[in-house]
């Protein structure tokens, strides 16, 4: 392990380099260029301006990034194949809670906890109005978060499309419109993320399966609902089917 010999204010280089042996690693300072201290990004060799960012990818952590690369002097170039915002606005956090929201508020309907002073009602499901108002409210934190605050930094650049790399310093990106165009790197983040791993069971290519994906977006609910496996995603949706009228049955591999 290697550090620039000059430290922040009040910090010993003796006293680092013991902690550093102490934790049972060996430690360095290096005598070079310390003007990497000074807390930004360096700047690129090539005609001296902000080092040229490329980040595939508009989730959390390609958000993170980007911001914190452009505030500190860099040319950021975003490349999103799909919507921009990741999972957790688009088909997670946000419209699976609204879904738990409004499956509550008919639980609360139908069995009020005042007995006799607030009737409780069997509530009318709408599930295309709550659907849309649902999406209407992702539309909304998609743009608040993601695409007003990109939209409003001149240091970045969104690209619409599929990157691929053409060598160590350069992608190769197919626009959505149908183009393609070549952006050059000095560092590039890939913050793909991940998708949801289909299991390998029987017969199951031949069912009408969703993931969470298809769940939070269907338009109807359905009569009896299966839910294959008991995480966190698994229970909260199968209560919030049930809690809006659809007969859940859990199927666990084990009891905890």
């Amino acid at each position: 392990m290697q550090s620039p010999k000059t430290t922040g204010a009040g910090a010993n280089p003796d006293q680092m380099l013991a902690a550093i042996t102490a934790l049972g690693y060996q430690g360095a300072f290096d005598e070079g260029d310390n003007k990497r201290n000074a807390g930004k990004i360096a700047t690129s060799k090539k005609g001296g301006s902000g080092l040229r960012i490329a980040v595939i990818g508009t989730g959390g952590a390609a958000m993170a990034a980007a911001l914190k690369a452009a505030e500190r002097g860099a040319h950021v170039t975003i490349i999103e194949r799909g919507t921009i915002g990741g999972t957790c606005v688009n088909i997670g956090c946000v419209p699976s809670k609204i879904m738990i929201r409004a499956a509550h508020i008919a639980h609360l309907r139908r069995e009020s906890p005042f007995d006799g002073g607030i009737t409780a009602t069997e509530p009318a499901i709408q599930r295309s109005k709550l659907l849309a108002q649902q999406q209407a409210r992702v539309d909304e934190l998609r743009h608040a978060k993601y695409e007003g605050i990109l939209d409003g930094n001149p240091a970045i650049t969104v690209l619409y499309g599929e990157a691929r790399f053409k060598d160590g310093h350069a992608l190769t990106v197919r626009r959505a419109d149908g183009g393609e165009c070549v952006v050059a790197f000095d560092r590039c983040l890939v913050a793909t993320g991940a998708r949801p791993a289909v299991p390998l069971i029987a017969g199951l290519e031949d069912t009408p399966y969703w993931t969470s994906t298809e769940a939070l977006v269907s338009d109807t609910l359905p009569e009896r609902l299966a839910v294959i496996g008991s995480s966190v995603v698994a229970v909260e949706l199968a209560q919030a089917f049930a809690r809006l009228g659809s007969q859940v049955t859990i199927l666990a591999r084990s009891e905890e």
